[in-house]
């Protein structure tokens, strides 16, 4: 459908895991089972879920799955609170990581407005019959 390497909330997905790895290489798996690896596929997630839906043939399609990276956007906010609850990770870290998963989400939010705005203006269109 589109070239979801141009898409700039991809390209700050794709930023947003890296910044994610980063930040939590030092956490022991022994400090939290499971905590980092949920978390890193979490982020890995919201631009992967972009991509796959940017291939899809259908607007709506397109939509779901950008709903779906909006989940995992909310889903990496939440493993990054915990992160900070258990003192796993600097705080001012965790503010910073999650001050760009609230902007990533803003901008999926957008983004699916207009793919569902332009899917019913080709819906109402007079070609469309």
């Amino acid at each position: 459908m589109q070239d979801y390497t141009k898409l700039l909330v991809w390209q700050r997905a794709r930023s947003l895991t890296v910044a994610v790895h980063e930040a939590t290489r030092r956490i022991h798996p022994r400090a939290a089972p499971g905590l980092r690896a949920q978390l890193l596929r979490a982020a890995m997630s919201i631009g992967a879920t972009i991509a796959e839906g940017a291939g899809r043939e259908s607007r709506p399609d397109f939509a779901r799955f950008v709903t779906m990276a909006i989940s995992s956007t909310s889903e990496v906010e939440h493993h990054l609170t915990v992160c900070t609850d258990l003192g796993l990770v600097d705080d001012s870290i965790v503010g910073r990581l999650t001050d760009r998963c609230q902007e990533i989400r803003k901008m999926l939010y957008g983004l699916r407005r207009a793919i569902l705005k332009a899917d019913a203006e080709d819906d109402s269109s007079p070609d469309s019959d």
